[in-house]
């Protein structure tokens, strides 16, 4: 599949917030073919047509999609640069590999997942790999905003919790993310991120340990 066909434009409008009130329905084609892109039109239509090459569908997928993997990648790596290559490097990843994806597999959403946690986790290898060689400042910027906020009781508290799970390996990470999204089954999470379901416990486990050992040990801190 030609890259051509992708238009630069077309970026901006994945991670923008205004994206999400864009036409419901536009016409691709030349003079003699219109092609009705709606959103009535299901993710396998879309995906299809995109696979065709039809860089409008693709708009729309990134529409109903962007919004979603943007939050999650913002969550996963704390900065919102980083979040909005994550997403671009997800639906270019898409367009170039769309033939791959077949109705009757994993749902196109859960498909979308996985690429943009498998960049969200490779990127945090590069960042890493950086650091070691002085090359990236260590420090990273948290965002403090989750929708556990209420749940957690405090700022402090989620700002400490937030810190404790981007410090958590990155599959780790990942993988609680995706369960705190929406309250999503492991059997899901699984799909996303290409794993089995007792992998994806294992994770779980291996998170909520690490999270409740660090929120005791600074709540013990407190104390002393």
């Amino acid at each position: 599949m030609s890259m051509s066909l992708a238009p630069a434009a077309m970026w901006p409008m994945m991670v923008s917030p205004a994206s999400a009130g864009a036409p419901p329905r536009q016409t691709t084609g030349g003079p003699f073919l219109a092609i009705t892109v709606s959103a009535a039109d299901s993710d396998e239509a879309l995906a299809l047509r995109v696979a065709a090459g039809d860089n409008r569908a693709l708009r729309e997928i990134v529409r109903r999609h962007g919004g979603r993997l943007r939050a999650l990648a913002h969550r996963f790596t704390g900065g919102a640069s980083e979040a909005d290559d994550i997403v671009q490097e997800t639906f270019l990843s898409f367009w170039r590999t769309a033939a791959r994806w077949q109705p009757g597999g994993p749902p196109l959403g859960a498909y979308l997942t996985r690429i943009a946690v498998n960049r969200a986790i490779d990127g945090d290898r590069r960042r890493k790999v950086r650091r070691f060689f002085g090359l990236e400042d260590a420090t990273e910027v948290i965002d403090p905003q989750a929708p556990a906020d209420e749940q957690l009781g405090s700022k402090r508290d989620l700002e400490a919790v937030s810190g404790y799970v981007a410090a958590l390996p990155a599959r780790q990470r990942a993988a609680i993310l995706l369960s705190a999204e929406g309250e999503r089954p492991n059997a899901e999470i699984g799909e996303a991120m290409g794993l089995s379901v007792g992998a994806v416990e294992q994770l779980l486990v291996r998170a909520r340990r690490t999270l409740r050992m660090r929120l005791a040990q600074r709540d013990a801190g407190r104390e002393g």
